[in-house]
């Protein structure tokens, strides 16, 4: 197998295994997608709770009640300064959107962090924030969202499973996407305790839908024999709008040679990514502002600009326009009451939205040719341009694509779902990694966009894969720490948000690395030239870390001394891991023998070095405010639980009092509780119902859980027992005849077992030990067992019956025998005889001669004849005497018959047994068995 096979193998291995569910998120800044990966579960998107595909990417309060998705956007126009849209734009972000998206904007406070206020925080809220103006910051705005995705996934099970709490993660996030907002990102899933296996591009989730059911040219890599497929996704979202190049690809080889059948696997490459901050929200602040501007010349209300209310409803109009305005040249615009209960009514064109936005238009078509700049191609090698998103459904957008591509309208292909095509693709890699899930094997390989310099070094060029590990080896000096700082390239969109500070820099600082207690650790060292290595990981997740460091030895460390300090260490001293192995091949050639074992005992020493990592620049979360926010999304999710059980159970006390109340009433058609209660207890449950009904009114909103259903319990403490005289009255007599079937059928059964043990017992006192017969199948024990059953049965049957007898003909007393008594006795005595009609029928016992002779059979003598038998028991063992007595060539042992009984309902339908025919002694009475 070659090389680069058992590398793919042993990252296969490596790779985390998907063993429970699994949920892929695509969250968008406007719609999130989900689907669940769960053996049982269809593969498909999850539903929220009112059955819509996508869900708005939107939390917020009405009051004290969290509410999401459709709820909470219809919502902003009562409730506008608790409404939290737009989060992701903001994620590891210090600066506020160029457009004014949000009612209440967040604050940057004074070590740069964004945090939203949040007026009139819920009472339960703990810890309570010290202010209304600080309360959430856009990682625990989005930690409150995947709460929701994660009970919506949660509540998708097969009706009678169990609820499988959802640990784990696949998400989606833009290929472009720094340091910062991954890190942003991984902190909001770790705040609900879920586990990212995985962060792949959006664009790159949508080329793995487009592979599911596709096939690809062959390409040989060792070769480069063969041919790629180049596609490009485009993706035209809500805030941004990105191109991503990839190649497709597939390989077949034997995993070994007399292998017969070829491993065929799709590679996935993404080779370039362009990006724009435009989509389809400028399209619908640009109508906003067409709609307000129109308000104020007509009504001369300038102070609307002001109301919160109703900018939210002109959002929701200026976004509902939008979509009509793509299929048709104008939209009509209706808003009741708009401000000071002026009604606002007008029309806006096609026209006039492209009219306003015509500046922007361009920035729609640049990522295409970005994306081929970054990936070295030209547009006459790409097969397709594969549609993402739904702006991509409006023309002006459509326009723009078109003038990129040259008049080549033929490539822009439509043959993926625009919605949900990325969260499909996420959850068929998640498939893929279980190995519950038979999948094409997929080899998918992504890239970084940015360099990760450090000092004046580029350690990860843009364009390094994802998952990549290299090796830097610092020199020992006098202190006892070594610190380096690592930076990451700033944005290459020209649009891209800035701070001030952000926009003459060319990198900006991601994280600082210090490695401490080297002195001390050196006293233990015994190997020559000690250095440090640190070994560095862009993770698949596409953020920088380390991932250890260790004092060891290195040969070439007198090259390093011409320079002094870290920075005049650094040059030549890191490499990637191949790099070292080519390097120690070349050495190993020209050393001889005892060199190289010298060497391979000095570089055996490795001593594990503690290290610090601390992150710099845009500041994550620290470990105290994830745990403050860990605590108040506990207690908002306790009190959301409690309400939900309070409500759960006032629901079913409401509904509870409703159907007694008609089953009470005269005009009922069910006349239980009439026939079955007497007058005292329905007029005791007729007092209890009503009042009931009454302290429900009254204290309905405040009563707890527990009162509620103790409420519930009362009444159910006097209706139980009409409940049970009618329930009795109706299964009692059919529990009576299955009983009285299984005491008939067991009494039969015990007659022919005596009787057929009677016989058994006298042909074995009438056997010989050279022809014995076969003892009795039953015991006397056995039989004695269902025979004192069934007198027991007798003796309670007929004492209660008795009473019972005398309560027929009155409904309104309790019954003396229950049905689920009569159930358990039946029940009992049946498995007691099935139990011995099912017992193995036992074997002969082998024949036994009191000589030491052989008699040889007569030359004329030919065997006893041969007859077929279904007797069970095995071939007889030779006998421990050495004398040997052939059968008589008439004995055909007993003929096979057959009885069958009838056992009642309760018994089962029908048992057959066969008596067991033998070829040996003579013909033994008939033995029947039921």
């Amino acid at each position: 197998m070659r090389p680069s096979h058992l590398l793919s193998l042993l990252l296969l291995l490596l790779a985390p295994a998907i063993q429970a569910a699994v949920l892929a998120i695509d969250y968008g800044a406007e719609f999130t997608k989900l689907s669940l990966i769960k053996p049982g579960v269809p593969f498909d998107v999850v539903l929220d709770k009112d059955s819509k595909r996508k869900i708005s990417s939107v939390v917020g309060w009405k009051r004290d009640d969290r509410v999401f998705g459709a709820e909470a956007k219809m919502a902003a126009t009562r409730f506008p300064d608790t409404h939290f849209p737009y989060v992701k734009p903001l994620l590891g972000s210090t600066s506020q959107l160029p457009l004014s998206l949000h009612p209440n904007p967040p604050s940057l406070t004074d070590d740069g962090v964004l945090i939203f206020p949040h007026p009139s925080f819920p009472v339960h809220l703990s810890p309570s924030p010290p202010s209304t103006d600080e309360v959430w910051t856009p990682t625990a705005l989005l930690a409150h969202q995947i709460s929701y995705y994660r009970h919506l996934a949660e509540t998708l099970l097969p009706a009678g499973v169990t609820p499988e709490p959802i640990n784990q993660v696949i998400v989606t996030v833009p290929s472009w996407w720094d340091h910062y907002q991954r890190k942003a990102y991984k902190d909001s899933l770790e705040l609900q305790g879920l586990t990212c296996l995985a962060m792949i591009g959006e664009g790159t989730g949508v080329a793995l839908n487009y592979a599911m059911t596709r096939n690809f040219p062959d390409y040989n890599l060792e070769t480069g024999q063969g041919s790629k497929e180049y596609n490009v996704i485009y993706d035209s979202g809500a805030l941004s709008t990105t191109a991503t190049v990839l190649a497709f690809y597939q390989t077949s080889y034997l995993p070994t040679p007399k292998s017969k059948t070829p491993i065929n696997t799709t590679h996935i490459e993404v080779l370039g990514v362009g990006w724009e901050n435009v989509g389809g929200v400028l399209l619908d602040v640009a109508i906003q502002d067409i709609l307000t501007k129109d308000f104020i010349t007509k009504s001369g209300q300038k102070d609307v600009i002001k109301d919160k209310r109703a900018i939210a409803k002109l959002a929701r109009e200026a976004s509902r326009a939008k979509h009509i305005l793509s299929a048709n040249q104008e939209a009509n615009v209706a808003i009741e009451s708009l401000y000071n209960d002026i009604d606002y009514r007008s029309k806006v064109s096609r026209a006039g939205l492209e009219s306003a936005v015509e500046g922007s238009i361009p920035s729609f078509s640049h990522p295409i040719t970005a994306a081929l700049a970054s990936a070295n191609l030209s547009l006459k090698e790409i097969n397709s341009v594969i549609l993402f998103g739904g702006n991509t459904r409006v023309p002006l957008v459509q326009s723009a694509l078109k003038s990129a591509l040259g008049g080549r309208d033929d490539i822009i292909a439509q043959n993926v779902n625009t919605d949900e095509a990325a969260v499909l693709g996420a959850a068929y890699y998640g498939a893929a990694l279980s190995r519950t899930f038979k999948m094409k094997n997929i080899n998918l390989t992504e890239t970084s966009v940015y360099d990760i310099i450090m000092g004046e070094e580029v350690i990860f060029p843009s364009g390094s894969k994802l998952g990549e590990k290299k090796i830097i080896t610092l020199p020992i000096n006098e202190k006892d720490e070594i610190t380096i700082d690592f930076a990451q390239s700033t944005h290459t969109s020209q649009t891209q948000s800035k701070t001030i500070s952000e926009k003459d820099a060319k990198t900006k600082p991601i994280l600082s690395l210090s490695v401490v207690d080297i002195q001390s650790t050196l006293k233990n060292f015994t190997s020559p030239s000690p250095v440090v290595q640190v070994t560095l990981k862009l993770d698949q997740r596409g953020y920088l870390a380390v991932a250890n460091a260790v004092l060891t030895f290195n040969s070439s460390i007198e090259d390093t001394k011409e320079g002094s300090g870290v920075a005049g260490a650094l040059k030549g001293l890191f490499s990637s891991k191949k790099d070292k192995e080519d390097e120690e091949i070349e050495d190993s050639s020209t050393e001889d023998s005892v060199a190289k074992e010298d060497k391979k005992e000095s570089k055996k020493q490795k001593v594990a070095l503690r290290f610090r990592e601390k992150h710099t620049g845009i500041r994550p979360m620290t470990g105290e405010e994830k745990r403050t926010t860990q605590a108040r999304l506990s207690s908002i999710a306790k009190f959301e639980s409690a309400k939900f059980a309070r409500e759960e159970a006032r629901n079913l006390l409401e509904g509870y009092l409703y159907r007694l109340s008609g089953l009470l009433s005269p005009d009922s058609e069910s006349k239980a509780l009439h026939e079955y209660a007497t007058k005292e207890e329905r007029s005791k449950l007729q007092k209890s119902v009503d009042s009931a009904m009454e302290w429900l009114g009254d204290h309905a909103e405040e009563a707890d859980e527990k009162t509620l259903r103790a409420k519930r319990a009362d009444i159910e403490a006097i209706e139980t027992p009409i409940i049970t005289r009618f329930t009795e009255f109706v299964h009692r007599p059919k529990a009576i005849e299955a009983f009285q079937q299984a005491m008939f059928a067991s009494r039969t059964f015990l007659v022919e077992a005596r009787k057929n043990n009677t016989i058994a017992l006298e042909a074995v006192s009438n056997s010989t030990p050279e022809n014995p017969a076969i003892p009795p199948k039953f015991t006397e024990e056995e039989l004695k067992g269902v025979e004192d059953l069934m007198k027991d049965n007798e003796i309670w049957m007929d004492t209660l019956m008795q009473k019972q007898v005398k309560l027929d003909d009155d409904k309104m007393k309790d019954p003396v025998i229950r049905s689920a008594e009569l159930d358990e006795r039946g029940k009992k005595l049946q498995m007691t005889v099935l139990r011995l009609v099912n017992k193995k029928a036992p074997r002969r016992p082998r024949p036994s001669t009191a000589t030491t002779s052989t008699t040889l059979a007569s030359p004329t003598d030919h065997g006893p004849e041969v007859t077929e038998s279904t007797h069970s028991e095995p071939d007889l063992a030779e006998p421990s005497t050495t004398s040997t007595t052939l059968a008589s060539p008439t004995d055909k042992g007993p003929e096979v018959t057959e009885v069958t009984q009838e056992t009642g309902e309760k018994m089962g339908k029908t048992y057959t047994q066969k008596s067991q025919p033998s070829d040996k002694g003579p013909d033994p009475p008939k033995h029947e068995e039921l």
